[in-house]
């Protein structure tokens, strides 16, 4: 159960929230402590203590003033209710006036990011690499990967997203365009082309250290915060050859400085769906494979011939890969038209189908739909990647 305090000079406000709280599911999440006059919150801080403060306090200004007063003012994560336009990033502002329960997962949401600066540095050993691969294109695959990696994020957890399409077709969704142009003129090249250069070179036995590896590569140089996904990822390459050039020692070397970094729970892997050596390393490299089917005969039938070849070519690594992947419906629209293309193979989750999708102007609303979100949870649980601290 979540303390939180709630303070904002409209009473209606005030006990709108709280009776739409109490008739809800969000009555197991939250206890909430509720103020509509400065004065009386002010009593309430006087008589805190440790074990009664709040998990979070939502307030409007006025009110905030009043909570800085409390020692414990520091300790607390703080959300401004203000009437004015707040964007969806936002960890510190909160819109006042919007659908009830976009309010309440708002609250979910600060209070699950909390655990993450609390987590500190972890050990590869907890990072899990889950690759989102597909046989045929136009399965929605990035969009999945986008999803889930943000779906961890908000969860509270240290995500890394890694982008290995040679075209990268993120830009419009996560905004990089502007900011990777900046950062690369800052420093004066391809920051993804000096990361390879420097993982390539890192192999290279070093004669004044008796063939000893270098020193670990640092990261941080060469990477950005995401909060429209909660994830970190790296500056886009501007030289599309580095990407066709990437070898799958490569790309594994990639994967493992990431893992093996301490900073992360999870690498999100979106390779291309074409099948090259980055897609073979992200196969091997992924503790678990997010396989995407979509309901048709074009997709059903590329995955039932590239499942054929590859059983013929290596029966045991296609059984070891097949024992980590999860075959996900995408764009499911309520029944299957299409069997699956292999004997046996079951569909473990569905995605749904979401129309506003198919024609629209906003790329923005591709990580914003309720529904869709509602079901990457339900992915996230069923795959365990939601208790991966209860099984580290």
């Amino acid at each position: 159960m979540n303390k939180v305090l709630l303070a904002s000079s409209s009473l209606e406000y005030v006990e709108a929230l709280l009776d739409f709280i109490q008739g809800s599911p969000y009555s197991a999440v939250f206890q909430v402590t509720a103020f509509s006059q400065p004065e009386a919150m002010s009593r309430y801080i006087e008589e805190l203590t440790p074990t009664s403060t709040p998990d979070l306090v939502v307030a409007e200004e006025s009110f905030i003033e009043k909570w800085n007063s409390s020692p414990f003012a520091d300790k607390v994560s703080v959300l401004l209710l203000t009437e004015q336009f707040v964007s969806e990033e936002s960890q510190t502002k909160i819109r006042k006036y919007q659908p009830l329960p976009a309010i309440l997962a708002k609250w979910e949401e600060v209070l699950l990011s909390l655990s993450r600066r609390e987590r500190g540095r972890f050990t590869s050993a907890q990072t899990w690499v889950i690759g989102v691969t597909s046989a045929s294109g136009g399965c929605g695959k990035t969009t999945v990967a986008l999803n889930l990696a943000k779906q961890l994020g908000r969860s509270g957890y240290s995500v890394f997203y890694l982008n290995l399409e040679t075209m990268d077709s993120t830009g419009p969704f996560l905004h990089t365009s502007k900011s990777s142009i900046e950062r690369q003129t800052e420093s004066g090249g391809d920051l993804f082309s000096q990361l390879l250069y420097q993982l390539r070179a890192n192999k290279v036995p070093n004669n004044s250290f008796h063939g000893e590896k270098n020193d670990r590569i640092d990261l941080n140089p060469y990477t950005v915060r995401n909060e429209r996904i909660q994830a970190d990822c790296f500056i886009p390459a501007n030289n599309r050859k580095e990407m066709l050039q990437m070898s799958k020692s490569d790309t594994s070397e990639l994967i493992r400085l990431i893992t093996e970094s301490g900073q992360y729970h999870f690498v999100i892997a979106d390779p291309d769906s074409v099948w090259d050596l980055r897609s073979e390393a992200v196969m091997e490299e992924s503790q678990l494979l997010v396989w995407l089917l979509s309901d048709d005969i074009h997709t059903m039938n590329k995955c039932k011939e590239w499942m054929k070849f590859h059983r013929q070519l290596d029966p045991e690594q296609h059984e070891n890969r097949m024992r980590k992947t999860w075959h996900v419906i995408n764009r499911y629209m309520g029944n299957m038209v299409n069997e699956l293309p292999d004997e046996g193979m079951i569909a473990e989750h569905y995605l749904p189908y979401i129309p506003s999708w198919k024609q629209m102007r906003e790329p923005d609303l591709l990580l914003n739909s309720p529904i869709y979100q509602k079901e990457m949870n339900k992915l996230c649980e069923t795959i365990g990647a939601l208790y991966r601290e209860n099984t580290a």
